[in-house]
Order: structure tokens, then C-alpha cells, then sequence
């Protein structure tokens, strides 16, 4: 007797909630499951079956939780979406960026799934690029402009501390994959220095110390609020962008 089919079955795997947010609201039939600790929602998106999964912030979350969700649902291919900063000075706040190669500092991990990108044919305006996965949070232009120095310079390229874990992960079970990146802050712009204070021992991002700090530091609110903002409307175009990928599985 053969052994039945899997059915196809993406993974949309973002670090933060905030991220897959509006993505959520979009499900039908959502189902929620848990695995230990963990939660995932399963539902149908576009007529594609996906589950949606949170690591949380920093690479051994974003390690962990990917393996996870792999393990316990087995999807077919892995879907990735989030914010990053640009390393590059023509990338603006705002434009999408798709993964044509992933590093971790100066290795290169491998190349994601360019064709799913082809099949799709996505009439959404998008930047292929390199993303660069660091150690903290790049909060100034000097820190941007010496990774942007570090790499080779033949194409845009944003930074962000997930993006190389889920991209091993992922080759190491097999699955293609895809990793889009909507940028939040330019090349040029500053960011409160404190947030890399505010990062637990694990990498996640402390929202308590972060009101806390700023709270002392009455000149960052306008760039939190900004970046808030930010964030809300980003979301919004990763979930349609990540529509349009998935209607090319169906």
C-alpha cells in the first residue's frame, strides 16, 4: 500500500505578533492549536491551507519556534514576513524587499524559492535583495552603514535578527521558502538607543522596559509613535503580499 499524499500546507512564521496580525483576521475557518507551550492557528487563506506561527524576537526564538511548528504541523513550504531596517540608501520606508540570498553575518545560508516568486507573477511593486541577519539591533546610521560596508554591494539589502535561522531551519528539512521584509526605517534613520537594553537574555524585545525607558526619555516618543505607525500600515501590505504568494500554491 503506497503512503498517502501530504496535503500542502504553508507555514507563514513572522518573530512578532504585531506582524501576521492582519494576516490572522484574514483566515477562514481558524483553528487554533497547541503544542506544549506553544500556539499555532491553522486555517484556509485564498483556498491554501496555512498555519500561522509567533517565535518570538531574536535568533535562538526564531530557531526554536521555526523547528517547532515544523515538527508539529509539517508543512509543505515555509512563507516568512516582517519588519527589517535598510542597510541600503535607495531602500525607502515602505518598499517590500524579497530574500534573494540569506546571510548571517558574512555566510551565506542558501537561496530561498525564487520560483514560487516567478509563479505567483505578483503585479506588487517589490525590491529583490540580501537580508542580513545581526546580533542586535542596528539603531544608528553609522551601525547600518558598517554592514552595508561589510557585504557586497551589488543589490539592496536590509538587516534583521531572525531571518538566517528560519532560513537554515528550513533548508535543513527541505522546504522551499520564501523571506519578505517590509522596511521600516531607512539607511539614515536613528533609532532610541535603549531598545538594545530592552532585550531579554533570550532576544525578545521587553514592551514593559521599553514604555519604562522611554517614559525618562520624553524625545523618543515621536519616533515610537512614528514606528508604531509604521508598523500598522506595513503589516497591512505584508498580509496582501502574502496573499498573492499563496494564491500561486492553490
Amino acid at each position: 500500500m503506497s503512503e498517502p499524499e501530504l496535503r500542502d500546507l504553508v507555514a507563514i512564521v513572522a518573530a512578532m505578533e504585531e506582524e501576521i496580525a492582519p494576516l490572522r483576521e484574514r483566515l477562514q475557518s481558524p483553528r487554533q492549536l497547541a503544542d506544549g507551550p506553544r500556539r499555532y492557528t491553522e486555517g484556509v487563506l485564498r483556498g491554501v491551507p496555512v498555519v500561522l506561527a509567533v517565535t518570538g524576537e531574536g535568533k535562538r526564538n526564531a530557531d526554536l519556534g521555526i523547528r517547532c511548528v515544523i515538527q508539529k504541523c509539517r508543512p509543505t513550504r515555509v512563507l516568512v514576513l516582517g519588519l527589517a531596517g535598510a542597510l541600503s540608501a535607495e531602500l525607502i520606508v515602505g518598499e517590500l524587499l524579497v530574500s534573494s540570498e540569506v546571510m548571517e553575518e558574512d555566510t551565506i545560508l542558501g537561496w530561498p524559492d525564487l520560483q514560487w516568486l516567478e509563479e505567483a507573477n505578483l503585479r506588487s511593486d517589490y525590491e529583490l535583495g540580501r537580508i542580513i541577519t545581526v546580533d542586535q539591533i542596528l539603531s544608528t546610521p553609522d551601525s547600518k552603514l558598517q554592514w552595508w560596508g561589510r557585504t557586497i554591494r551589488d543589490q539592496p539589502a536590509v538587516a534583521d535578527m531572525e531571518s538566517a535561522c528560519f532560513a537554515r531551519v528550513a533548508i535543513a528539512y527541505n522546504l522551499p521558502y520564501l523571506i519578505v521584509r517590509a522596511v521600516s526605517d531607512s539607511a539614515t534613520e536613528t533609532l532610541p538607543a535603549f531598545l538594545e537594553d530592552c532585550r531579554s537574555q533570550d532576544g525578545r524585545i521587553d514592551r514593559r522596559q521599553v514604555m519604562w525607558k522611554a517614559f525618562w526619555r520624553p524625545r523618543s516618543w515621536g519616533i515610537l509613535f512614528k514606528q508604531h505607525r509604521r508598523m500598522r500600515k506595513l503589516t497591512v501590505e505584508l498580509a496582501d503580499f502574502a496573499e498573492g504568494l499563496i494564491v500561486a500554491v492553490a
